[in-house]
Parts: C-alpha cells; sequence; structure tokens
C-alpha cells in the first residue's frame, strides 16, 4: 500500500480536514515555529512519501511514526492537548469507553503531566526506529543587498540561509 493510498483514508481525511491540514511541500519552509501539529503531520507525511518504508502502509504506521516524531521533539503532550481540544474528532474517531473521550479533565491533566515528565528526557524514537529512511531538509538561500563591511561588500551574493527539516530548524544564518 502506498503513501497516497494511506492519505485518501476516511481516518485521515477527517484528521485533515479536522485540523485544516492542507498538504503542502513547502510546509517546513512556510512554518517558521516548527512545533505545530500540522508540521508534524506533513513532516511525517512527507518522509514516509519519498522513502519506501514498509511501516507506512498502514494508519497505525503512521500513528506510531507521528508519535515517536513528537515525542523525541518534546511536544507530545501539546499535540495531545490540541487532539483533546478537538472532541468532535474524538466522538467520530474513538468509542465511548476510550480513554481519549473520558469525561473526566482530572484524568486527562494527569495523563498529559505523565507525558510531559516524559519531555524531561531525550529519547531518539524516530530516529532509531527508522534508521533507513531519508530525512528530508530544505535550504533557503535568500540573497539581500550589499553591506559596507567584510566579505560582504566583496561578492554580489550576500545570502542568507535557513535550514529547515523534520527534526528541527535552524534561525537565519548569514
Amino acid at each position: 500500500m502506498s503513501l497516497r493510498q494511506v492519505r485518501s483514508s476516511p481516518l485521515l481525511a477527517m484528521a485533515t480536514s479536522a485540523f485544516n491540514l492542507a498538504p503542502s511541500d513547502n510546509m517546513m519552509i512556510t512554518n517558521q515555529s516548527n512545533t505545530s501539529l500540522a508540521h508534524d503531520f506533513h513532516c511525517i507525511e512527507l518522509c514516509f512519501e519519498h522513502n519506501s518504508v514498509s511501516v507506512s502502509a498502514s494508519e497505525m504506521g503512521f500513528a506510531h511514526a507521528f508519535v515517536r516524531l513528537a515525542l523525541e521533539r518534546h511536544l507530545l503532550s501539546r499535540h495531545l492537548s490540541e487532539l483533546f481540544s478537538h472532541s468532535d474528532l474524538l466522538q467520530t474517531l474513538y468509542k465511548r469507553e476510550a480513554f481519549l473521550r473520558t469525561d473526566g479533565e482530572d484524568l486527562r491533566k494527569q495523563f498529559l503531566a505523565h507525558i510531559e515528565s516524559l519531555e524531561l528526557l531525550d529519547y531518539k524514537c524516530f530516529s532509531n526506529s527508522y534508521p533507513d529512511i531519508d530525512i528530508i531538509y530544505h535550504v533557503i538561500i535568500v540573497p539581500t543587498r550589499a553591506r559596507a563591511t567584510g566579505i560582504s561588500s566583496i561578492t554580489t551574493a550576500n545570502p542568507y540561509i535557513a535550514l529547515a527539516g523534520i527534526l528541527g530548524s535552524t534561525k537565519v544564518m548569514p
């Protein structure tokens, strides 16, 4: 099963519409914060789109990769908090007795507190689970005007570089 088939599944289609996740190959470039749920969702999509990884052939494999990436980037509790705020999506995807649909706000807070404690440690669960995967990085080179000092005045090309990828990004580097 290819990733194109996975993205056309009803579950991912509902999640995509609920979180307004329009597919974009420029997601890593346009989203400067790189901490949103949409960013991680698209990173997994792009990563599996460019690699033939058999584990991505199912929705469960996609979900495992998403959780591993969010855990490695210390964003899992933030993403789960956002998921908890979409009760209509949770009602559609989960049975009434599922933990994610519990009405107890205290249970959710306690669960998120435990997830936040995991973020104190550095896990390489995404990197180590997919050692053969090619991680995609975008390099942005922006030409600027010449400066009066240093090497910038010698050349007509004065680029600023920014590197953005699945596991992180840099600030603009002169």
